[in-house]
């Protein structure tokens, strides 16, 4: 059952925060670092525990925060986002849920109801809030201002583009990428009910595992054996073929 208080005493904190963009701050990167994104329960897996493809789940709060809070399993955006969301609203924040597309390879756009990200109104600013990503992106809530804003050495800005908002990060040394997209319409936990049927069917056969973590300067992710860490800013990617040497980089960040 989802519980406030265990969920802020898993965070770090204790008592309970006001509403503000200091608390806002602190529960957003604490949450990416003590709660790691894992998409391996939701994939179907075969007899030796390789991905076969997107698994059907139905989402349960409730379910979920009793396996990845109170057990200690990492999850995906649905969940890790919609948890947060809770936690927000429990807090006093006004939130709003929207629904994003990721870049799928091949330069594609997902679905429209794919990812789950929140605008948080303070003060009258809005802030974007992700705590559920599987790839690079914010470590704290980012302005709807379009500002550029520097985290852990990564830049990252809202651009709109026609009736789209886009996340856009850099890290150094690089061009400017897009990482998802997302339209500023209201959302709720019903329209992911099917998500996974508007995914392309490459996509849903083979389908890596993902995992991302924020850590002390930066942040880590790993696709099946694609291993990329971005520290002060700085990209690296490393393509794992030593067991070994994987299954240690997994002890590491995602255990």
């Amino acid at each position: 059952m989802f519980d406030k208080d265990k969920y802020l005493e898993h965070l770090g904190f204790s008592g309970t925060p006001d509403a503000s963009l200091e608390t806002l701050r602190k529960i957003h990167r604490e949450h990416q670092m003590r709660i790691p994104y894992d998409s391996g329960y939701a994939l179907a897996l075969d007899s030796s525990g390789d991905a076969l493809g997107l698994a059907q789940a139905h989402f349960d709060l409730d379910a979920a925060f009793e396996t990845i809070v109170l057990s200690g399993r990492g999850g995906i955006c649905v969940e890790l986002n919609f948890m947060f969301h809770r936690l927000l609203v429990e807090l006093g924040f006004e939130v709003q849920v929207l629904a994003a597309s990721t870049l799928l390879p091949g330069g594609v756009w997902g679905p429209e109801v794919e990812h789950m990200v929140m605008r948080v109104t303070l003060d009258g600013e809005d802030w974007l809030a992700d705590a559920g990503h599987a790839g690079i992106s914010i470590v704290e809530p980012l302005p709807f201002s379009g500002e550029t804003v520097v985290q852990d050495g990564i830049e990252f800005r809202l651009t709109r583009r026609e009736e789209y908002y886009f996340l856009e990060y850099k890290t150094r040394a690089k061009d400017w990428r897009d990482s998802y997209r997302f339209l500023p319409e209201t959302r709720t936990t019903a329209d992911w009910a099917r998500w996974r049927d508007a995914l392309p069917v490459e996509e849903l056969v083979a389908h890596p595992r993902r995992r991302r973590r924020v850590i002390d300067n930066g942040q880590v992710t790993l696709t099946a054996n694609l291993f990329v860490s971005v520290e002060d800013g700085k990209e690296r990617l490393r393509l794992i073929r030593d067991e070994n040497e994987l299954e240690k980089i997994v002890g590491t960040y995602w255990r």
